[in-house]
């Protein structure tokens, strides 16, 4: 009796052993297959899904505690601000709620330039830039409620023109 046990347990774990590396074998194919630019965009999507989920973590943290944020007066921004998109492309999308449409255009451009540096701080963390890229700063563009409510000028992403 012992020894048949002892066979069926060996005979499960040899059957669970075979259908592990079957899985592993399928996830290695899957990606031997992929060439060397969709391995590369993959890593390239991969990378901004960290900087974009950094970017979210940080307002939705500020949003759903603000009584543990230090220093408020640098985390204002995020009040006006609903979430943070950066692109491939090396540009933002910022998605603003009503109250950012009330403020005066020195307000807002001081809020959009604090995201621009901040996100920039959180693409270096993970994406190689190149000098130039990072003195052009990333460009912008602001909506309110689907609409395009301002961006950045075409030369200079640290000026903004709006739409309201």
């Amino acid at each position: 009796m012992k020894l048949k046990l002892i066979l069926l347990n060996l005979l499960a774990l040899t059957t669970f052993m075979s259908l592990f590396d079957n899985v592993q074998a399928s996830k290695k194919d899957s990606t031997d297959n992929l060439s060397i630019e969709e391995k590369r965009d993959n890593h390239l999507a991969y990378k901004i899904k960290k900087v974009n989920h950094a970017l979210n973590k940080r307002i939705y943290d500020f949003k759903e505690h603000p009584h543990k944020q230090l220093n408020t007066e640098e985390n204002s921004w995020m009040a006006y601000v609903k979430n943070v998109n950066y692109l491939k492309n090396n540009q933002l999308e910022i998605y603003v709620n009503r109250d950012f449409k009330k403020l005066d255009d020195k307000k807002r451009e001081t809020i959009v330039t604090t995201v621009q540096r901040i996100s920039l701080s959180e693409v270096l963390k993970v994406l190689d830039i190149s000098s130039e890229d990072y003195m052009e700063g990333l460009s912008s563009i602001i909506y309110y409620d689907g609409h395009c409510l301002g961006r950045s000028v075409f030369l200079n992403t640290k000026e903004l023109k709006w739409y309201d």
